[in-house]
């Protein structure tokens, strides 16, 4: 009996190998929503250094230049230390130009080093971060790993078959589905963490907290519909929806991006709505347009293969011929 038990270890954990074996194998780790999701995320951190000025990103403190951190290992590297006594405007300059080179989508496996760098150097290294340059840090390092195998010029191509792998290949094949896996899960939790975040806090659970965020002094409502938005978030059913909509709304996409097909593309879809209203409430275009290419990345499979599919039942039927899913 005993000599039974010893002998069914591996046969019970060969189902499960065999499930991942495969699942890495059949990974497609040439996405153009991928590819979407990376410029998307570069051109709101280029938006950045082309919009505000380096006194604004370095803030003076008591009439002298604000000092930039540089402690080893991680802040050392960021291109603000490294060429510390550089003007930072022209090292804007440079970041700017370097973002709008992956924002192009030329040569994925190699641009994603560039834009980790260029991430660390914004968010390590600037006086007024926000939590968009913290989650552009950790999604552009998945990214470095989810592009190991993408072989295309640019990222807009179309995937190609994988055909026969090599080791380097078999390695570079499991390291994109490590680093997709990545960007999945992180982009998950940070949605879910803020959906949780915010129960215990009186205003969100009370379902108050958008009537006081329009009107908060330095970061309300804002343009031209900032009236409206006060007037509306002033109604009882409307402040309600709002506030727990948007607890509702960040739970949907933690779930949804951790599950297949179909659902991962309503996780983009609920996190593009969620962001162009906050964008149109209250601003911080760059944070919300960050968080939307995140889950784009983290959601790029799902939008590969499923995508097309959904976007069939709203276009005529003479269209159905263009939107076909990738090639495996």
């Amino acid at each position: 009996m005993s000599a039974k038990r010893i002998g069914a270890g591996p046969v019970l954990l060969s189902g499960p190998v065999r499930r991942l074996e495969r699942s890495v194998r059949h990974f497609q780790a040439e996405s153009r929503a991928l590819g979407t999701g990376r410029t998307i995320i570069a051109l709101a951190q280029a938006s950045i250094l082309l919009l505000t000025p380096a006194s604004y990103l370095f803030v003076p403190v008591g009439g002298a230049e604000t000092e930039v951190s540089c402690t080893p290992p991680v802040q050392s590297i960021s291109l603000y230390c490294l060429a510390e006594s550089t003007d930072r405007q022209l090292l804007n300059v440079v970041l700017l130009l370097l973002l709008l080179i992956v924002a192009s989508g030329i040569l994925p496996r190699f641009t994603t080093v560039l834009h980790f760098w260029a991430s660390l150097s914004i968010g390590q290294s600037i006086s007024l971060p926000d939590g968009g340059d913290a989650v552009a840090q950790v999604v552009t390092f998945f990214l470095i790993l989810a592009c190991a195998n993408d072989r295309r010029t640019w990222h807009w191509q179309r995937p190609r078959d994988a055909g026969p792998m090599g080791s380097a290949g078999q390695i570079r094949q499991g390291l994109a589905w490590a680093g997709w896996w990545g960007v999945r899960l992180q982009v998950a939790y940070v949605y879910l963490n803020s959906a949780l975040a915010k129960l215990p806090v009186g205003p969100w659970s009370e379902g108050s907290a958008t009537y006081y965020v329009a009107r908060m002094e330095n970061f309300g409502a804002a343009g031209l519909l900032a009236e409206l938005f006060r007037w509306a978030t002033g109604i009882m059913v409307v402040a309600l929806l709002s506030t727990w909509g948007t607890i509702l709304a960040e739970t949907l996409i933690a779930v949804f991006l951790v599950q297949r097909g179909s659902r991962q593309v309503w996780a983009a879809l609920i996190s593009a709505s969620l962001h162009v209203l906050i964008i149109i409430q209250i601003g911080i275009v760059s944070f919300g347009l960050i968080m939307v290419g995140a889950v784009i990345c983290a959601a790029s499979r799902g939008i590969d293969t499923q995508g097309p599919s959904l976007l069939r039942r709203f276009l005529p039927s003479e269209d159905h011929h263009r939107l076909r899913p990738p090639r495996h």
